[in-house]
């Protein structure tokens, strides 16, 4: 670490006696970082001299960390379909949840006629990928009970459960996420005649919650094989059902219909595989979790949902200590950049969170959010910015070496529910540079 005076740093003032009283007013209601037995009346009796100094020296490192698995449970949207992308590689997403039996069981027992089933899914304006082409999805019944794993509360994006072999159902063809309400996809008529019968005879599979699990687990929705979308639906009683539709022989036919709606949010979760082949990041895997920005590009790569945060680390910040007898920490700002041309065709988080990330790459706690600042001029210098100053005084504080990083990451509710990603540029980047600057007052 260099702090030359003459490289990067400018003394702004030097302050006669009136002056430092004006500093000593100033800061005197900051936590400081001081040596053993200073006082502020010391420096006004010898009339010494105060810089207010400005320093982007620190040295920064990053890297990328990649998690086992994320919670993706629980968060009232479904992603289905398949995406490539040239930067994260093939990445797959599909949708377990359970679905409920109607409340009232009033089909009559003679005089009514099955009609047809649909799927009823609603998108929520979210999508990854060319969506002018068809899209292509299946849908199958599950047949193991949808839950977490022992001694766990969530789900995750790795967790599987079995299903059918064959789908009860497929849609192929042009999503407007943005415009079109509702999807409805028809199903396996066999399915729909055999639910029909059960509620006509107030089968005993169906009459109670407990019953119905056991017959009918639930559904999972996956990309087909021609899927390049990935889209995104909401997820809740009211968007995801299936619709029976059925009619009574009457004079006059009336179409009826019995609704089984998605049940039980907490256990509605999305499937994310991904295959990274071929990309920057391809190192990365379950036993080599980490990879620093200089293997990268001098850039660190993001995406929650499949596991991938970035780690900042400021290893020598007590050397800031060194610089004088009387040193006064002001003020930090964090500034990082994504690469200019990474995000042309995929959306940016609209804000990102700065974390508090132990030695073994755990997040422990959120310190703040960064909005997104765009650079609609030139589209180079899109950023966030976080201001650090109590993280680098409670960690010039603390008592001998401290491995506590910072991590970034999109919020945890929208990282469950979108393929959002960041490639950030670091301190060496060429273009797009992580900018760290130290504001800071040294009485001498």
């Amino acid at each position: 670490m260099n702090y030359k005076r003459d490289h990067f740093i400018y003394r702004i003032f030097r302050f006669p006696l009136t002056g430092i009283l004006a500093i000593v007013l100033l800061i005197a209601t900051l936590s400081s970082c001081q040596k053993a037995g200073f006082t502020y009346d010391n420096i006004i009796a010898s009339n010494q001299n105060t810089d207010y100094i400005l320093s982007d020296t620190l040295t920064v490192q990053m890297q990328s960390v990649q998690y086992d698995s994320v919670p993706t449970s629980g968060a009232g949207n479904a992603l289905v379909g398949q995406n490539t992308d040239p930067l994260f590689g093939k990445i797959t997403a599909g949708t377990y949840f359970q679905i409920a039996a109607p409340p009232t069981l009033d089909i009559p027992e003679f005089g009514a006629t099955y009609d047809s089933m649909v799927l009823v899914m609603k998108p929520n304006g979210y999508a990854v990928g060319d969506t002018t082409i068809q899209q292509d999805f299946r849908i199958y019944r599950v047949q193991q009970t949808i839950q977490p794993a022992t001694n766990y509360i969530n789900i995750y994006n790795n967790n599987t459960f079995q299903t059918e072999t064959t789908p009860l159902a497929s849609f192929t063809g042009i999503l407007r996420p943005k415009t079109d309400n509702v999807i409805r996809i028809p199903m396996s008529d066999a399915l729909g005649a055999q639910l029909f019968e059960m509620i006509r005879s107030k089968s005993a599979d169906i009459s109670t919650s407990a019953t119905w699990l056991q017959f009918f687990k639930g559904l999972n929705i996956e990309a087909g094989p021609t899927s390049k979308t990935v889209t995104g639906f909401l997820a809740n009683d009211s968007s995801l059902y299936m619709r029976l539709y059925y009619h009574i022989n009457e004079a006059i036919t009336t179409v009826k219909y019995a609704d089984f709606k998605m049940t039980a949010p907490t256990l509605q979760f999305n499937h994310v595989a991904y295959d990274r082949s071929g990309t920057a990041i391809s190192p990365l895997s379950h036993t080599a979790p980490t990879l620093s920005s200089s293997s990268t590009g001098n850039a660190t790569y993001m995406q929650p949902i499949t596991g991938l945060v970035t780690r900042i680390d400021i290893p020598y910040l007590k050397s800031l200590l060194q610089l004088g007898k009387y040193f006064q920490l002001m003020k930090v700002l964090l500034t990082v950049e994504p690469i200019a041309g990474s995000y042309s065709n995929y959306r940016l988080p609209p804000r990102l969170a700065l974390c508090h990330m132990d030695a073994n790459n755990k997040i422990t706690d959120t310190l703040s959010y960064g909005s997104l600042v765009i650079d609609n001029m030139f589209n180079e210098h899109t950023f966030y910015q976080y201001d650090i100053t109590s993280y680098c005084q409670t960690e010039l504080s603390t008592t001998g070496y401290t491995t506590r990083g910072l991590a970034l990451t999109p919020s945890a509710s929208d990282g469950k529910i979108t393929l959002d990603r960041l490639v950030l540029g670091d301190k060496q980047n060429s273009v797009n540079k992580l900018k760290i600057q130290v504001y800071y007052i040294l009485y001498k």
